[in-house]
């Protein structure tokens, strides 16, 4: 089976009176522009209405775990602080 590929995306979603803009990794075949997508929160939800504005040309096989790159780096420069 074939991995999936993920592109980094800039996507915009009207909130209000004003326009919410966010960073996100989607799959390589739902990234292309004016596409409108959902968007998955850190509490499991769905959000939909995010309408992609701008796709990366770089492909990579694994969305980077952005938790651990933070833990690694706090340890390595001693920023942990409890």
């Amino acid at each position: 089976m074939a991995k999936k590929k993920y592109k980094q995306c800039t996507l915009t979603r009207p909130e209000g009176s004003g326009i919410m803009k966010q960073v996100a990794w989607i799959p390589s075949g739902f990234a292309s522009m004016g596409r409108i997508v959902k968007i998955k929160q850190d509490d499991g939800s769905w959000v939909g209405g995010w309408e992609i504005v701008g796709v990366g040309s770089n492909e990579i096989d694994e969305v980077p775990d952005i938790n651990k790159m933070i833990r690694g780096h706090r340890k390595n420069t001693g920023d942990s602080l409890k």
